[in-house]
């Protein structure tokens, strides 16, 4: 098979997760409270914060395809874990380990394609593959969501993580055959001096480039404010009263104007600059979320839903490509963790104190302050255009 059609097998695969319509579902039928439930995901952000770092690093270092495998492999125990889970203990057990998939794939398979392209594929923009990566991974969440949705109906909650181990293992298998691609000198070397001095090597590029540092700040507070609201997505329907058999198909819904969405926004930039599509499509996220925060009960607002996430996936390949043209290929994957080290942090601090107002409070407070944030972060980090 062709290494481009590999990269999207990835996300399709990694996109089977049949539990999506009914995770939040879930975790409050197993009695936990929203602020427990936000505790589960500062708890996954903590370990992608220790090991976002560590992993970028080791993929520089090591290799980018051994660092996919190994990320990879840590969702078959999380799995596991939540089909026996019962109590807080072991849904955090669960949690840890989808934090090291998520720490140790972060910015690594994008390395890995951006630097397989480049040295092998020079006719293809990162951009468009990016772009097509991210419509197979819609296309897989909007088959997951309805599949997933029959199958809790039918078997129960906990059913759906049995599921989601089939494409689970054959993504690993998938990773195995992924082509080689050249390594930076330096690969290979694990002792701390050498890679403490990478980080710090990294850490400066970020910080003496205007447009990185902008680039990762904006991208992870927007990316933050419309991965918390969806949580809030599936309390929202129950509230509303849409029936549990029509989850899946919303989410299918969803998933496919995403998918469509992701597949052609490369075809944006031939008009406007991706910094300009970054800062429209940043502005466009702010309405919702104010609007969300009105309390206002009805089904036609779950369309704003639809609205954040649509955005939150047509603008991430665009603000990809544009951290990779202006950051070098030594350290590629490390400031590409760089990013999701700084976003696991903020939900770190964020997301405790979410789940608390929403439990004294309303959830509808919670939104609010989201729409602050996002206002807050169009102001003071606009992305300017330009190299450097």
């Amino acid at each position: 098979m062709n290494q481009i059609y590999k990269f999207y097998l990835t996300e399709f695969l990694k996109t089977q997760r049949y539990f999506i319509p009914i995770m939040i579902l879930f975790l409050q039928f197993s009695k936990l409270s929203y602020t427990e439930i936000f505790i589960l995901y500062a708890i996954e952000s903590a370990v992608i914060f220790i090991m976002e770092i560590p992993s970028g690093i080791l993929a520089d270092r090591l290799g980018k395809k051994f660092i996919l495998i190994l990320s990879r492999s840590f969702l078959i125990p999380a799995y596991f874990i939540f089909y026996f889970a019962e109590n807080f203990i072991l849904f955090t057990a669960a949690m840890i380990f989808l934090g090291l998939n998520k720490a140790f794939k972060s910015g690594t398979h994008k390395a890995f394609i951006y630097d397989y392209l480049k040295q092998t594929r020079s006719d293809i923009s990162p951009s468009e593959v990016f772009g097509k990566g991210k419509f197979w991974g819609r296309l897989g969440e909007a088959s997951s969501s309805l599949i997933g949705g029959f199958i809790a109906l039918k078997f129960g909650y906990n059913t759906v993580f049995l599921f989601t181990l089939i494409p689970s293992i054959l993504n690993v298998f998938n990773a195995l055959t992924y082509e080689k691609i050249k390594e930076n000198s330096n690969s290979g070397s694990t002792r701390f001096s050498g890679m403490t001095e990478h980080f710090t090597t990294a850490i400066k590029e970020v910080r003496d480039n205007r447009i990185v540092l902008k680039l990762i700040i904006n991208s992870s507070i927007f990316m933050i404010c419309a991965e918390t609201v969806e949580i809030y997505f599936q309390p929202y329907m129950v509230n509303v009263d849409v029936p549990l058999q029509w989850f899946g198909a919303i989410y299918t819904l969803i998933f496919i104007l995403t998918a469509f969405g992701s597949r052609y926004i490369f075809l944006a930039e031939r008009r406007i600059s991706r910094a300009t599509l970054t800062n429209i499509t940043g502005w466009l996220g702010f309405i919702p979320l104010l609007l969300l925060g009105l309390n206002i009960n009805s089904r036609i607002i779950i369309f704003l839903f639809f609205v954040l996430f649509f955005l939150r996936h047509i603008r991430r390949p665009a603000i990809t490509t544009e951290i990779n043209d202006n950051i070098s290929s030594d350290n590629r994957a490390t400031i590409l963790s760089v990013d999701s080290f700084f976003r696991s942090l903020m939900k770190i601090i964020l997301l405790p104190i979410l789940g608390y107002i929403s439990e004294i409070s309303t959830i509808y407070i919670s939104i609010l302050i989201l729409a602050v944030l996002i206002l807050i972060n169009q102001l003071f980090f606009r992305i300017p255009d330009g190299k450097r």
